[in-house]
């Protein structure tokens, strides 16, 4: 059922035009935020809502994103932001 929606979601985009040549996607959403501001949200969200923060395997995935030549950059720099984040509501905290 997933792959089923996740083949029409992938085909909505390609006949809309939302991947380039080199089957790239490209965002119309032009105020979206970076993937390191996201990762900061997400800490936020976590924070205000009580939640435990999260705990994401950062060297795992900065070695893998090293192996598969930056091919998954966009996980690293949410999870710099995520962390980014927590030291500093933490930082907060104590004061």
């Amino acid at each position: 059922m997933f792959l089923l929606k996740l083949h029409d979601l992938i085909k909505h985009n390609y006949e809309n035009g939302l991947y380039s040549k080199d089957y790239s996607y490209r965002s119309n959403n032009s105020n979206s935020l970076s993937d390191f501001d996201k990762g900061k949200f997400q800490a936020q969200t976590d924070y205000q809502s009580g939640k435990a923060f999260k705990h994401y395997p950062k060297l795992l995935f900065e070695f893998l994103n090293f192996v598969f030549l930056r091919k998954i950059q966009e996980i690293v720099n949410f999870i710099n932001g995520y962390n980014y984040e927590i030291r500093r509501l933490q930082k907060m905290d104590k004061n």
